[in-house]
């Protein structure tokens, strides 16, 4: 009875089956950029919700902005491709897959596309260095000639804040008239660090008219034989655009680019070839930023070598020499008559002196003194002179020692006989018919006259001294 009740030897229920794997895989798509424009190869992440094993490979990824690079299936749930961007230019990569482009194990495909994108910019970055800005706090000297001596520094006409060069090219200028920009004693730049790779320069303008050539040269500041010139032309009138001046191709008739040489000076000429009247009488540019391109670097003038001011005769560094002439010949350095301790600058005006005999006095090779750093507030030297005579004229001459063509002259009258006083030249007050004093020219040599204007066979001559010939600043 307890067995037929019991059943002792019956059968477990049966296993449930487990349900069909019916979820389709996912994937999501990210990339390795942290900022929000690549500038190079952008890697893609995969990262599948499950294995897709070995269902999904780079054909399955859709390109555009970019060319497919190496892929890599890092295992079965995560794959990366390199997608580099296209070349010199800006755009976005987009990568994309379809639905349909993979599996689980379950053969189950994926349903759901995805994409991503990331913005590129390939175009090479342009180093460049700003020699001039025009908004230094000292502002760069304009050296205008040929009748663009209009050259200021002003306000940009299309922006307040912003200062500019204008340039008045008149209706009487030479077809060469420009303007020389320095930022550095005797017209200079810094030097320019031309190299193999590195020839080009560039310059804001702003033309009432399209078509115009503007040249740019470059020289030595203290040799104007060598030099580089070359063109561009303006492509629009009356805005803003940006010049390349490229070295390499100089312009026709002039020197070549010479890796050797110096050059640390610019000129700009507006409307080259062309006189004022060609031109269409008075004309008004702007420039802006002058760069050099391709190097960066300090802009930094040099610094200058001790200066010879005062020319004291007494610094045992400096070698003196005094050039006497038209009569003055017997000049040379001697003890001071007055003070045994101290040397002075001599000078005979013989009986037979022309009334322009003189004394040039130099510290350098031919004839030279440094260059006298004259601006428009410094205009100034003095010298300190002995002389037999009060009420004599005395002249003092400074020239550019390469260009006697360059040249100023002032007078001061003595006011002591027989004793030392200091005498004040102020070069912005020529002397009666000759030329005005020209920031733009470099003045380097020096030439005193005693009793100016009187020959000696008229008493003009006599023995001066003098001493510490120096520019006020």
């Amino acid at each position: 009875m307890l067995a037929a009740c019991g059943g002792g030897d019956a059968s477990p229920p049966p296993t449930p089956t487990p349900p069909a794997d019916t979820t389709p895989p996912t994937v999501a798509i990210t990339d390795n950029v942290s900022d929000a424009t690549a500038t190079g190869n952008v890697t893609f992440t995969f990262t599948f919700s499950e294995s897709v094993g070995t269902t999904f490979t780079a054909d399955d990824v859709v390109v555009t902005g970019g060319a497919k690079g190496a892929f890599n299936m890092a295992s079965t749930t995560q794959a990366t491709l390199v997608v580099t961007p296209n070349t010199n230019t800006t755009g976005t990569i987009d990568v994309s897959v379809a639905a349909g482009k993979f599996a689980d194990a379950a053969n189950n495909a994926n349903t759901a596309a995805a994409s991503a994108s990331q913005a590129y910019n390939t175009v090479p970055v342009v180093v460049s260095t700003t020699l001039v800005s025009f908004d230094e706090a000292t502002a760069p000297t304009l050296a205008g000639f040929g009748g663009a001596e209009d050259s200021t520094v002003v306000a940009d006409p299309t922006n307040a804040a912003n200062k500019v060069a204008k340039v008045l090219k008149a209706a009487g200028a030479e077809l060469w008239a420009g303007t020389t920009v320095s930022i550095c004693p005797s017209n200079a730049l810094v030097t320019l660090p031309f190299s193999a790779d590195n020839k080009t320069m560039s310059l804001r303008v702003w033309s009432p008219d399209a078509n115009t050539v503007v040249r740019l040269k470059v020289e030595n500041a203290a040799d104007g034989t060598k030099s580089v010139e070359t063109d561009a032309t303006t492509t629009t009138a009356a805005t803003w655009e940006t010049l390349t001046f490229n070295f390499a191709n100089q312009a026709t008739g002039t020197a070549a680019l010479d890796l050797s040489n110096t050059y640390n000076k610019a000129s700009v000429f507006f409307a080259f070839g062309k006189t004022g009247a060609e031109n269409g009488g008075d004309k008004t540019y702007y420039m802006d930023d002058l760069k050099f391109v391709g190097s960066s670097f300090q802009v930094a003038c040099p610094t200058p070598p001790a200066s010879v001011f005062p020319v004291s005769f007494d610094n045992t560094s400096v070698t003196y020499t005094l050039t006497g002439f038209g009569g003055a010949e017997d000049s040379a350095v001697v003890v001071d008559p007055t003070n045994a301790a101290n040397k002075v600058g001599r000078a005979t005006k013989s009986a037979t002196a022309e009334l322009w005999a003189g004394t040039t006095i130099s510290t350098g090779a031919n004839f030279t003194l440094e260059a006298i750093p004259f601006s428009a507030t410094k205009t100034s030297m003095t010298l300190r002179v002995w002389s037999p005579t009060a009420g004599i004229p005395v002249r003092l001459k400074v020239e550019d020692a390469a260009d006697p063509t360059h040249s100023v002259e002032t007078e001061a009258l003595t006011t002591v006989a027989n004793g030392w006083q200091t005498m004040t030249f102020n070069f912005a007050n020529q002397a009666t018919g000759t030329a005005a004093l020209n920031l733009g020219y470099t003045y380097n040599k020096a030439s005193v006259f005693f009793n100016f204007g009187t020959t000696g066979a008229n008493g003009g001559g006599g023995t001066f001294y003098f001493d510490d010939l120096n520019f006020v600043n």
